[in-house]
């Protein structure tokens, strides 16, 4: 089973992560930074972020070496008026209840990104990128699974 995995959406400038099984969050803060360095995305893309199988743990150390890689550092003295309403999105859909808190303890490091939790990946996906139509292939707990079986497109990586 892939722990960590992902599906590019360039016309939507949104890239959907999935976690799943025991992956912890050192990992996970690995995955995006490889994401980030390969140039593919960048920082000011919308994340849906597929926990709807994860087990893992999440330590508050890895949401700090997190905000490292995705808060936008300011210099000092400049006016950031605005900077408020161009938040980039990030849906979390997980179906435990107990990852609000991860989410709640998340915002408190990672600044530059409205967090906000799902338990329905359609509506996760329509909130991160405001497009109601969730491909088919992800409405499956193991859509990733499936992909990677299939033959491999210039739009999927892992």
């Amino acid at each position: 089973m892939h722990k960590a995995d992902y599906q590019l959406f360039p016309q939507l400038r949104l890239i959907c992560i999935i976690y799943s099984g025991d992956v912890d969050g050192h990992e996970i803060a690995d995955h995006i930074s490889g994401l980030i360095q390969d140039g593919e995305v960048d920082i000011s893309w919308n994340c849906v972020v597929d926990l709807r199988s994860f087990i893992g743990n999440v330590h508050h150390s890895s949401l700090e070496r997190m905000s490292k890689l995705l808060n936008v550092k300011r210099r000092p003295g400049i006016f950031t008026h605005g900077l408020e309403k161009d938040r980039r999105k990030v849906a979390i859909v997980s179906y435990n209840a107990g990852q609000k808190f991860l989410i709640n303890l998340a915002r408190v490091y990672i600044r530059d990104y409205d967090l906000q939790h799902f338990s329905d990946m359609r509506q996760g996906f329509a909130w991160a990128c405001g497009q109601d139509a969730l491909p088919r292939h992800m409405m499956s707990l193991d859509w990733h699974l499936e992909l990677a079986t299939q033959d491999e497109s210039p739009d999927r990586g892992r």
